[in-house]
């Protein structure tokens, strides 16, 4: 689970330029701690033996 959380969280402030690191963090606390982070449930994802599970 931690892995679709982080990866929906890099994919959401990918390609975005940020003035300071307390912007980023800011940015991190509203998507993890207040809840705005759209997960994507049903994606393929590879834990480290790089077999390929379905989320569900």
């Amino acid at each position: 689970i931690i892995e679709l959380v982080w990866h929906s969280c890099k994919e959401y402030i990918a390609h975005r330029l940020f003035k300071s690191v307390d912007e980023l963090k800011s940015l991190l606390d509203n998507l993890l701690n207040q809840g705005e982070l759209a997960i994507k449930w049903h994606r393929k994802i590879k834990n480290k033996g790089n077999f390929s599970y379905i989320a569900a």
